[in-house]
């Protein structure tokens, strides 16, 4: 899992450059979702697919003479469906590997891609930061060590969903490798900010 967080990060690469980072500003994690946060939308590909499948096999059983008439409308129609089926997936997969976390010794910038041409940026002053928690619910996430981050922040938050009383906003990124050591990273970055400060 390695791979999915990186500590050793050049920030004078010119992939960066579009995160306008300030001169003191050097970036400690690069952190991408995890793979096995993306088997569910696999899953659904494969079912969607298998579905159309079967329903030809069984159309084959059932009315093979009625169908044999309509071969060339059901090839092209399967192949519209397919082609939309693969479009699904390469924009699903796009917008799971363009997401990314950076996380430097200032600031949490979440990088969100949303669809193919469009990308949100969100960033939170570690200053800022009031709480940090994660959830690892089920199996999957368990084994894998992957869950979900929550930022509790002082100020606005970048999520929707349900409200936490005493607190202005909130982050929350989901399928995120080793999230309790990203946590602690980001809490020990708060203290030291806060002890700067002081």
């Amino acid at each position: 899992m390695s791979h999915l967080i990186e500590d050793n990060v050049d920030t004078n690469e010119s992939a960066f450059l579009y995160l306008n980072l300030h001169e003191d500003e050097k970036i400690l994690f690069v952190v991408r979702h995890h793979w096995a946060g993306f088997l569910g939308t696999l899953g659904l590909f494969l079912a969607m697919g298998l579905f159309s499948i079967l329903l030809i096999f069984v159309g084959n059983l059932v009315a093979a003479d009625q169908l044999a008439q309509y071969r060339q409308l059901l090839i092209t129609a399967l192949s519209g469906y397919y082609l939309f089926l693969l479009t699904f997936l390469f924009g699903s997969w796009l917008d799971f590997y363009y997401d990314i976390i950076f996380i430097t010794n200032l600031r949490m910038l979440n990088v969100s891609q949303e669809g193919l041409l469009a990308r949100k940026i969100s960033e939170l002053s570690l200053g800022q930061v009031q709480n940090v928690s994660t959830q690892m619910d089920g199996f999957l996430r368990s084994y894998f060590n992957y869950g979900t981050l929550i930022v509790e922040t002082a100020g606005e938050g970048t999520t929707g969903g349900p409200g936490r009383t005493g607190l202005k906003g909130y982050f929350s990124i989901d399928d995120i490798p080793d999230p309790n050591r990203i946590a602690r990273a980001i809490l020990e970055l708060h203290r030291k900010i806060a002890d700067e400060e002081l």
